[in-house]
């Protein structure tokens, strides 16, 4: 069984809400879909089979994806800011709840925010869990430009451990950022900008509330630094402002769970051997850069095969408290 936690679904209404803006995020027609301004120098194509669930579905079949959890890709909600980001948050968790009941066996989903009124979002957070029953929620590593310990943010991912619910944590534009190349954004700027939000969350005392939060990009650089950030924080000096923790940070980082988005083995094996298999779950980033890749890798993993199980899929049953599919895609041999 293979459940990919990280798969994205854009909403056709948002991004044509979109169209005819005058300030970013702004959406345009083109051939077969649209593109989409999220900051300068920065643009997406959004096509089929990110627009189109049954396109979406094609593609699970092709690949042998039993489920997929669906999320919004950037632009996301919260960028439009104020009354309006929460309105649209609403309105796609309402979206991706009929597409859950269309398709129980095949979908779950990662709820939107909107950050515009910390109240109205704690509300949303409650109504997702209590009466849309989706697997948990999805938040940038900054929201427009807020970071995520920022009181009213942090107020909202509290809530969201208390309710006991996962976070699965993605990637946005970097705060106040100078344009960079696209490429250069996404293979750099995004995964070090997740792992900021992650020791930003540990200085802010969350992971001592022991969540369930799970890191996009293998945790993006955090695997790489790890020894470096331990040695900083405990090892070297005390910095004059250096906040206090618990716990030394190496600790806090193997309460971490990461989605196994990768495209090379020996990342992937380094979050193996520092995590375990039992923090380790299984996602593509469906339909973006190379999503057939992650799990050909955790195919060739130094695991056992009850690991690479409980990767595949048996630690999302487990965290986001899923029903297994019933009947199991055909994989091509």
């Amino acid at each position: 069984m293979r459940i990919d936690i990280h798969s994205h679904l854009m909403s056709v209404a948002f991004i044509e809400h979109l169209m005819g803006g005058h300030s970013l995020p702004v959406a345009a027609r083109e051939e077969n879909g649209y593109v989409t301004e999220c900051a300068p120098r920065f643009a997406l194509h959004h096509r089929p089979p990110i627009l189109d669930i049954h396109s979406k579905l094609q593609h699970m079949d092709q690949a042998g994806i039993d489920m997929a959890v669906l999320s919004t890709a950037l632009p996301y909600p919260a960028m439009l800011g104020g009354a309006e980001a929460d309105l649209w948050a609403t309105r796609l968790n309402d979206e991706l709840a009929a597409v859950i009941t269309a398709h129980p066996e095949r979908f779950a989903g990662w709820a939107n925010l909107g950050f515009g009124d910390p109240e109205r979002t704690i509300s949303e957070v409650d109504r997702c869990v209590d009466e849309l029953g989706l697997a948990g929620f999805q938040v940038f590593s900054n929201v427009a430009g807020r970071p995520v310990d920022a009181p009213d943010v942090l107020a909202v991912l509290e809530h969201i451990v208390e309710r006991n619910a996962a976070i699965h944590l993605h990637p946005t534009l970097p705060a106040n950022q100078v344009p960079l190349d696209p490429a250069i954004m996404t293979a750099i700027a995004f995964p070090t900008d997740t792992s900021l939000a992650v020791t930003r969350l540990i200085g802010a005392g969350l992971f001592d509330r022991q969540p369930v939060i799970i890191a996009s990009h293998l945790g993006g650089v955090l695997p790489w630094l790890r020894d470096r950030l331990a040695t900083h924080s405990q090892l070297s000096a005390p910095f004059p402002s250096q906040q206090a923790l618990a716990r030394p940070l190496a600790e806090y980082l193997d309460l971490l769970h990461v989605d196994t988005v990768a495209y090379g083995l020996a990342p992937l094996q380094l979050c193996y051997d520092q995590l375990g298999a039992g923090r380790l779950l299984f996602g593509t980033d469906h339909p973006f850069a190379d999503p057939g890749r992650p799990g050909l890798l955790i195919d060739d993993l130094l695991c056992t095969e009850a690991e690479r199980s409980s990767i595949l899929a048996g630690n999302a049953l487990r965290l986001l408290r899923l029903n297994a599919p019933q009947t199991i895609v055909p994989r091509a041999s």
